[in-house]
């Protein structure tokens, strides 16, 4: 079996107000980068936006081949 990584999605999470959240997204993150640097880059954004951060997720593909 072949597994084949494609680039992700990182995904930033915000208190929109009323208990309700709002999702920000950013898409080609390459699977080889680094935890820190993904974190770093969506913290960065998060300083620019006036909402409260409140997850940062990164959202993975792979594709399962024999």
């Amino acid at each position: 079996m072949t597994v084949t990584e494609k680039n992700g999605r990182l995904e930033i999470l915000f208190d929109a107000g009323n208990g309700k959240t709002r999702r920000e997204g950013l898409t080609g993150v390459k699977p080889a980068a680094a935890d820190q640097d993904i974190y770093d880059v969506a913290s960065g954004i998060a300083n620019l936006i006036s909402d409260t951060l409140v997850d940062i997720q990164l959202r993975s593909v792979k594709s399962y081949s024999a």
